[in-house]
C-alpha cells in the first residue's frame, strides 16, 4: 500500500472495498472522514457528512471553501487559526469545535479533528486527514447545564435573603412554625427554635401598621384555602425591614391549616420604590408651584402633564394640553422657530438612541401669544423604557431663558465690538510699522514718558547710533530739565486728542547735550488715554 494513503485513507469512499466496513462503522459512531491535499487546495468529505448538513451526495465540490465558508463567524476566529497552525508545521494535529451552516440555514455543532500525514522538507503540511463528528446534541446538553448552573448561581446569591418554612395555625388561633430554613435568622430576626412551638415572637416583630392586615389575610387564606400573599415590615434593632412572600395552604384532619411558603427580604427594592415615589411627588408638587414649567410626558403618545406656567409662557389655555394632537401640531408647526426644529429633534434622538447616556438638553425659541419669541431651555430624562429599549416616559422642565439670551446677545455684541477694535488696532500697528520704517521724519512712540519705538531718522536727529539705543529712554532726556518738560506738557496739555494732531515748536536736547529747535507733531493713540500713549513726529 502506498504510504501516502495512510491508515485513515482507507476509509474514504473512493478507496478499496475493505474500507466500506470502516466507513459504515464510523457513520454509526457519528464520525465522518475527510482528506485534504494542501498543495492542490483540495479536500474530500464523505458523502454521509454532506447529507448530515442537508446536501445531496455529490453536491459539494472539493475546494476548501466548502468547509471554511460554512463555519460560523464567531467560531472561525478560533478554529481557523488552530487549523492554520497545523498547516504551518507548528503542530501535528488539531481538534476544534465549531458550528457549520446546513443547507436550510440551521447550524450544527461539529468537532473537526485532523492529523498531518505528509510534510514538506520545510516542515509545512502537505496532506492532512481527519474526522468530523456531529456534537450538536452534546453541545445543547452542555448549554442546558450551563443555563441551569446560572439559575442555581443566581438563586444561591439570593438564598441568604430567602427562607422557606411551614406555618401552622390551629383552630383556636395558636400558631407554630414546624419547619424553617436556616435563613430565618437573617431574614426575620428569629431562630427556628424560637418559633417552632409558638410563632408569637415573629408577630411581635411585625410593624404595628401592618400586623392587622397580616392577620386578616392569614384568616382569609385559611378559610378559603387561597394562596397567602405576605407583604409586611419588621421592626428590628438595626432598622426597618420589608418582607415579601407567598404560602400555599393545606387543611389538616385536626382542622388546623399548614402553609408551605417562603419569605424574602425586599428592603432594598422597597427603598428604591419609595425614593422613586417621593421623587415623583416632589416633581408633581414642583409642577404645581414652580415657575420653571415642568412636564411629565408619555413619549409614545405625546400625552402628559405640563405645569400651568408653561401654558402661560405660550399664551395657551390649559385645555390645549388635553388635546394631544392639537397641542403638538401647534408646537411643531406654529410655535417652534423654524431654525430650531432640527436641533431640537436631534437632542431628542441622541438621548433616545444612547438610552439616556447622552443627556437631553436643548435651547429653542417659541412664539408666545403676544407674537414675541421666547427662548426656552428644556432639560429632561427618560425614566421608563419598554422591553425593546424604546422610550416610554420622560420627565423634565422647561425654563424661560429669554432674559439670559438677551444678556448673551449683549455680551456677544460687546465681544464683536472688542474684536473689531482689536482688528483696527492691528491695522494701525501695521501702518505704524510701515511709517516707522520708511518715513524721512523722526518718529517715536511714547508710553508713560518712556520711548517704546523709534525710527532711524529720530536716532540721527538726537545723535544716537541707531534706534535701539533710544528704546526705554525717558523723554526727560530730550528736555533741558524736569521744569522744561513740565512747561512742554503745559503747552500741549489738553490739546492732545486721539482724533486730531497737535503741532508745536519746542527746544530739545541731543545726546551730546547740545540744543536745537524742533517742530513736533503729536497725538494720543486711542488704546487707553489714561495710560498716556502718544506718537510724535520730530523734525529739526
Amino acid at each position: 500500500m502506498n504510504t501516502e494513503t495512510g491508515r485513515l485513507g482507507k476509509i474514504l469512499p473512493d478507496q478499496q472495498s475493505s474500507a466500506i466496513d470502516h466507513a459504515s462503522l464510523l457513520q454509526q459512531l457519528g464520525e465522518f472522514a475527510w482528506d485534504w491535499h494542501v498543495s492542490e487546495n483540495e479536500i474530500h468529505f464523505s458523502e454521509q457528512f454532506q447529507e448530515l448538513l442537508g446536501y445531496p451526495a455529490g453536491e459539494w465540490g472539493h475546494h476548501l471553501d466548502e468547509w471554511f465558508s460554512r463555519i460560523h463567524p464567531e467560531d472561525a476566529k478560533s478554529s481557523i487559526p488552530a487549523i492554520r497552525a497545523c498547516l504551518e508545521g507548528r503542530t501535528n494535529q488539531f481538534s476544534e469545535d465549531h458550528r457549520l451552516q446546513c443547507r436550510d440555514g440551521q447550524w450544527k455543532w461539529v468537532r473537526a479533528r485532523g492529523v498531518v500525514i505528509i510534510k514538506s522538507p520545510s516542515g509545512r503540511a502537505v496532506r492532512l486527514q481527519g474526522l468530523m463528528s456531529d456534537i450538536t446534541v452534546q453541545r445543547e446538553r452542555k448549554e442546558q447545564i450551563l443555563r441551569s448552573q446560572a439559575v442555581l448561581a443566581n438563586l444561591s446569591r439570593e438564598l441568604p435573603r430567602v427562607f422557606f418554612y411551614q406555618f401552622q395555625r390551629f383552630a383556636g388561633g395558636h400558631c407554630t412554625v414546624p419547619y424553617a430554613s436556616d435563613a430565618i435568622d437573617t431574614v426575620h430576626g428569629v431562630s427556628a427554635n424560637q418559633v417552632r412551638d409558638n410563632a408569637a415572637t415573629m408577630f411581635s416583630l411585625v410593624h404595628p401598621d401592618d400586623i392587622e392586615n397580616l392577620r386578616d389575610t392569614m384568616k382569609e387564606s385559611a378559610m378559603r384555602l387561597h394562596v397567602w400573599h405576605l407583604d409586611y415590615r419588621l421592626r428590628l434593632k438595626n432598622g426597618e425591614r420589608h418582607l415579601f412572600g407567598e404560602a400555599y395552604p393545606t387543611r389538616q384532619d385536626d382542622g388546623s391549616v399548614i402553609w408551605h411558603g417562603f419569605l424574602v427580604d425586599v428592603t432594598d427594592r422597597k427603598i428604591r420604590e419609595q425614593q422613586m415615589r417621593a421623587t415623583e411627588r416632589q416633581l408633581h408638587a414642583a409642577m404645581r408651584f414652580t415657575s420653571l414649567g415642568m412636564f411629565d410626558m408619555n413619549v409614545q403618545t405625546g400625552h402628559g402633564q405640563f405645569a400651568p406656567e408653561y401654558a402661560e409662557i405660550l399664551g395657551l389655555s390649559q385645555d390645549y394640553f388635553n388635546h394631544t394632537e392639537k397641542f403638538w401640531d401647534f408646537f411643531w408647526n406654529d410655535s417652534l422657530h423654524p431654525d430650531d426644529v432640527a436641533s431640537l429633534k436631534l437632542a431628542y434622538q441622541n438621548h433616545f438612541k444612547s438610552h439616556g447616556e447622552i443627556a437631553f438638553k436643548a435651547e429653542f425659541r417659541l412664539r408666545a401669544k403676544s407674537g414675541e419669541w421666547r427662548w426656552m431651555l428644556s432639560v429632561g430624562n427618560v425614566v421608563e423604557w419598554d422591553e425593546n429599549g424604546r422610550a416610554l416616559r420622560m420627565i423634565g422642565t422647561h425654563l424661560d431663558i429669554t432674559e439670559r439670551k438677551k444678556h448673551e446677545l449683549e455680551v456677544k455684541h460687546y465681544e464683536d465690538l472688542l474684536r473689531s477694535g482689536r482688528d483696527r488696532y492691528k491695522k494701525l500697528a501695521s501702518e505704524l510699522e510701515i511709517l516707522f520704517s520708511h518715513t524721512p521724519i523722526g518718529l517715536m512712540l511714547v508710553h508713560n514718558k518712556q520711548i517704546m519705538r523709534a525710527n532711524p531718522k529720530l536716532a540721527q536727529v538726537f545723535g544716537y547710533r541707531d534706534p535701539k539705543e533710544m528704546i526705554g529712554l525717558s523723554v526727560l532726556n530730550m528736555h533741558a530739565n524736569e521744569a522744561a518738560y513740565q512747561d512742554f506738557r503745559a503747552i500741549v496739555g489738553e490739546k492732545l486728542q486721539p482724533e486730531t494732531a497737535i503741532e508745536v515748536i519746542h527746544r530739545l536736547k541731543r545726546k551730546d547735550g547740545s540744543f536745537f529747535e524742533a517742530r513736533l507733531v503729536g497725538r494720543i493713540l486711542p488704546f487707553d488715554q489714561t495710560a498716556d500713549t502718544m506718537v510724535w513726529m520730530v523734525e529739526a
